[in-house]
């Protein structure tokens, strides 16, 4: 398992925005990518399209659109975007504050990091006339709950909700729940998006805070529970589907 934080990332340049890579195959990642982005009013993450990645597109703070050629999307903070493979896609901060975004991809798709996707504004794709778009846009507090699992936990996007490589859940904890992550056939990505957890793995245990990410391989497992005391622990639960 690694211990990773949203500001310390790679940088990569899209558009005019801030934009690193926290999770990617440089580091060991082969079905999943996370990235983190930080966009001043009226900055772009250029319009592009991935021939065989889904993204799952979170605003963690403030707000911005996705735009599609000539159709713009609003989308605030807690609001999550699925893309799927082949959708034209971009974000723009058409609001008057800054924005934070992270976005998950399955599988990675390094042309972005190379710049590839990064095209001159006479270059840049668009949808085809007519082109009726299957972009999702889930406010991921009212997505459909998931039953048996200690604290209140959020499907965002699976397969049973139209995605083929990455599935999403919102997870909410209150002192004194908790769970454990187990092994299994894929690799996951934990993001804190709220309060504080306790993280136990390997006889070792981590205190972590907002902007902390966590990277799990499918051999790899932990517990996670709120600090005692602490506040509501409010947490993103990203992973690869299948092998």
């Amino acid at each position: 398992m690694q211990i990773l934080h949203l500001e310390a990332g790679t940088p990569f340049k899209m558009g005019k925005g801030q934009n690193w890579r926290v999770v990617h195959p440089d580091m060991g990642a082969k079905q999943l990518t996370l990235n983190h982005g930080v966009h001043a009013p009226g900055q772009e993450f250029t319009q592009h399209f991935h021939d065989n990645s889904e993204d799952m597109i979170v605003v963690l703070e403030g707000g911005s659109s996705v735009r599609q050629g000539d159709v713009y999307t609003p989308v605030s903070a807690r609001e999550a975007i699925f893309v799927p493979v082949g959708e034209v896609h971009g974000t723009v901060n058409d609001t008057g504050k800054m924005a934070r975004l992270i976005s998950f991809q399955s599988p990675p798709d390094m042309a972005l990091y190379r710049g590839e996707r990064d095209h001159a504004p006479n270059q840049i794709p668009k949808p085809k006339h007519g082109h009726q778009s299957a972009v999702q846009v889930v406010d991921m507090a009212r997505s459909g709950p998931v039953f048996g699992k200690s604290g209140d936990w959020r499907c965002v996007i699976s397969p049973e909700r139209g995605s083929k490589h990455i599935s999403l859940e919102y997870i909410r904890l209150s002192s004194g729940e908790g769970f454990e992550h187990e092994q299994g056939a894929a690799e996951a990505i934990y993001v804190l998006v709220d309060g504080k957890a306790e993280v136990k793995a390997r006889r070792q245990t981590w205190n972590l805070a907002a902007k902390d990410v966590m990277f799990l391989k499918p051999e790899e497992s932990c517990s996670i529970s709120p600090v005692i005391g602490g506040q509501l622990l409010t947490l993103l639960h990203c992973r690869a589907v299948g092998g």
